[in-house]
């Protein structure tokens, strides 16, 4: 059996994500020879597989294999457990499967699934949904988002959720049931212009939207937000200086000006369409054009970016909104496992980890969109969680040039150990929500800053181990001082300092006329202080990183150079 689950074990690495690496720093032998019991061996095992390569980047050490004894983040998990269940479908039925799978229930209920009662803000009392199977579909109101509620008991990898595939939203059926997405499709020119697949989904989604009267996707369309005001694409320019210094900043604004070039390459080529389907659309061409505007794409977008699944369709990954579906809600702890299209013509079915009882009903549930930091939850999604394990301090670090005449002796043997150590495999660096600075982190500082005489040490030991007190030292400084600066000009919010000012402003006596005026001012405001209090959420898990790796700083600084090499290579 040993021997059967390490061929399994090698043939699943060789098929994963980083598998040269993986080969070259997982010890089999370490695994096999532990004491642990076959379920803790086998998920073991499962998170190195399902590893991707930002984690395999943050766990590379001397003690790589070691480190995916324990837990290593909820996505990771979740990804573990799935794959170790397909293992288990490949035994043979005995005691030994059995016991295997009691043990990886239980793990899903003390581990994997989550324990908070909230329903999207309301209380249980005030839940009102649709039944759907196991489940209520809850829809969003004004002050509280729409979600997903526990109606039943279900068993553990139970049928949450199924949808026919004729109500999906996606390009076979946009293409049979959207007249502008047949007429596109049919077509290779406007195909082309038109610039791929998910442009096609967007001009569909707003056709069904803002131009048909009655459409065959009517019930996701009515469920969709009519607006977006958390996105950060909906922002104003005032909101968006709240995001001064962060790297999101940047590509929210390189969204919104795709948003625009987008809209001025469709504007030539939306009279041909509406040429194609004026008599279904039933509006002049003008009216026609007006629908497709800036305010109706970003819209569009921004329901694509928040509710869509990536679902593999018959061998094709394809882009998806799914009717109710789309209203389960992202937590790091999940409840939905799998979410899937069911081959040859099947339905789209969302099925659970951990089982469902009767003390779960009525609480909300959950699926995890991915290991997303706060940053990408805040562009996409229009929210943030309060403590992120994904969130990650990015650490600004060049790697060496690759050009010979860029490079003396000693850059051509730090390359060599950069590459041998695969300590390039991300092309950046960052530090994680522990606040420890990654081994590989260390290691590129460590070969950045040796002293000429401890070149033959890195080669022969590696850069995974202490070298001279004084280079150990001189990673340590440089970290503490790269980290300050970090917290010093880019968490900083660019509204500290003025809150003194904004206090003194005005003497309370505004007072409006206009009553209507006034609720929209209100509602403004109150858009603008919720959006605040997003970037305050994003800065503050930024800054709680930064200033736990200061903490680990501050113990190196006072611990001898060995402590470094371990402080780093126990898992955390």
């Amino acid at each position: 059996m040993d021997e059967d689950l390490v061929e399994w074990f090698v043939r699943a690495i060789d098929g994963s994500d980083c598998a040269y690496v993986k080969r070259q720093y997982v010890n089999c032998s370490v695994i096999m020879s532990d004491t642990v019991d076959d379920f803790s061996r086998l998920l073991w095992m499962c998170r190195i597989i399902v590893s991707d390569q930002c984690v395999v980047w943050e766990h590379l050490s001397d003690n790589f294999t070691e480190t995916f004894k324990s837990y290593i983040d909820g996505w990771n998990e979740q990804l573990a457990v799935k794959l170790l269940q397909q293992r288990l479908c490949t035994l043979s039925e005995g005691a030994r499967k059995s016991v295997l799978c009691d043990q990886l229930r239980r793990h899903l209920d003390n581990v994997v699934k989550p324990h908070a009662r909230s329903v999207c803000g309301r209380s249980t009392a005030e839940v009102e949904g649709v039944e759907h199977g196991s489940c209520l579909i809850v829809p969003a109101t004004e002050s509280n988002e729409g979600c997903i509620v526990c109606n039943a008991s279900l068993p553990p990898f139970g049928e949450l959720l199924r949808i026919p595939r004729e109500r999906l939203f996606f390009l076979d059926t946009v293409v049979k049931y959207c007249d502008l997405g047949r007429a596109i499709h049919t077509s290779p020119e406007l195909s082309e212009l038109v610039g791929g697949e998910e442009q096609l989904l967007i001009l569909a989604l707003i056709y069904e939207r803002f131009v048909v009267d009655l459409s065959h996707w009517h019930e996701l369309l009515v469920a969709c937000p009519s607006e977006y005001p958390t996105v950060p694409s909906y922002w104003e320019f005032d909101d968006l200086s709240e995001l001064h210094g962060l790297d999101v900043l940047d590509d929210v604004l390189t969204k919104r000006a795709r948003v625009h070039d987008f809209y001025s390459e469709i504007m030539l080529v939306l009279p041909v369409i509406h040429s194609l389907v004026a008599g279904s659309s039933g509006l002049e061409r003008e009216e026609f054009l007006r629908r497709f505007s800036v305010e109706n794409i970003m819209w569009a977008r921004a329901t694509f970016d928040s509710r869509a699944f990536n679902l593999n369709v018959d061998g094709r990954t394809l882009l998806a909104l799914v009717p109710n579906a789309d209203m389960v809600n992202h937590s790091n702890r999940a409840d939905v496992l799998v979410r899937m299209v069911e081959p040859d013509g099947g339905d789209f079915v969302m099925r659970i980890g951990a089982g469902l009882t009767q003390e779960d009903i009525g609480r909300e549930l959950s699926m995890s969109y991915g290991p997303l930091q706060n940053w990408e939850l805040l562009q996409h999604y229009g929210f943030v969680l309060e403590d992120n394990e994904h969130d990650k301090l990015p650490f600004p670090l060049d790697l060496p040039g690759t050009a010979d005449e860029d490079r003396d002796e000693w850059d051509a043997r730090r390359a060599v150990l950069i590459e041998k150590y695969a300590l390039h495999l991300v092309g950046r660096c960052w530090i994680g929500h522990s606040g420890v600075p990654p081994a590989a982190l260390v290691a590129l500082l460590r070969i950045y800053l040796a002293e000429v005489e401890e070149f033959d040490t890195l080669e022969r030991r590696g850069p995974f181990s202490a070298v001279s007190e004084n280079t150990e030292m001189k990673v340590v400084a440089l970290i503490e001082e790269t980290v300050r600066c970090i917290l010093g000009f880019s968490i900083k919010s660019p509204d500290e300092g003025a809150e003194g000012e904004r206090d003194g402003d005005g003497d309370g006596t505004d007072e409006r006329s206009d009553e209507a005026s006034g609720s929209v001012q209100e509602a403004e405001e109150a858009d603008a202080q919720r959006n605040k209090g997003l970037c305050r959420v994003l800065r503050a898990g930024l800054e709680r990183i930064g200033n736990r790796a200061l903490q680990w700083c501050a113990a190196r600084t006072c611990a001898p150079s060995t402590s470094l090499e371990c402080a780093i290579n126990t898992p955390q």
